[in-house]
């Protein structure tokens, strides 16, 4: 059973560890564009199953007709594959002493997922939200993410993430392996 942790942050105890779920960080074209495209799929299917429905000539304009019934069905399953994304897609986070598995879910459905020993995690820091030219200047929450290394690849996750949400993630962290260095990622930001 998934209890709050911060903000959007749900987390879990495991038997030997935590699990905290990272829900996506959602923009407002997402709430304006998910309904939008919902109201274009139903009105286009409607559109084209009366068009298949009723009875048609064998002519050049019918056939044209089929060709954008094509388009159309590529574009759907497109629309609905990114509104399964957009309004289902998480980052879950699986600690337990001997390792920190990162895990990419949309419905519940493991994506992809990227194990790494604890003991090779080092520099886990929190990068905060840049500026972009599409926010006009301003900060991007987007933008935001956790970083670390292991070996020598930096790896990211959780995009998005506020600064509050990522303290009370490493604090549950904490409990349950003692990162190298803690006090010093939880109280240094990196500023890009």
């Amino acid at each position: 059973m998934y209890e709050e942790l911060e903000g959007r942050l749900k987390w879990q105890k495991t038997p030997e560890g935590v699990l905290v779920a990272i829900p996506a960080r959602r923009c407002a074209m997402t709430t304006l564009y998910g309904p939008l495209v919902g109201i274009w799929l139903l009105a286009a299917a409607i559109r084209y199953w009366h068009l298949l429905e009723t009875p048609h000539p064998d002519d050049t304009e019918f056939t044209l007709q089929l060709i954008a019934i094509g388009v159309y069905a590529v574009g759907f399953c497109f629309a609905v594959c990114w509104l399964m994304w957009a309004f289902t897609n998480e980052t879950v986070v699986v600690l337990v002493p001997a390792e920190m598995k990162i895990q990419r879910r949309v419905m519940g459905i493991d994506l992809a997922t990227r194990s790494f020993p604890t003991r090779d995690v080092r520099n886990l820091r929190f990068v905060p939200p840049t500026r972009s030219w599409a926010s006009l200047g301003h900060t991007d929450p987007k933008t935001s993410c956790i970083k670390f290394q292991t070996g020598n690849k930096t790896h990211s996750f959780a995009e998005g993430i506020t600064e509050n949400e990522t303290l009370a993630m490493f604090a549950r962290m904490q409990r349950v392996y003692k990162f190298p260095n803690y006090l010093e990622f939880v109280q240094t930001r990196v500023e890009l």
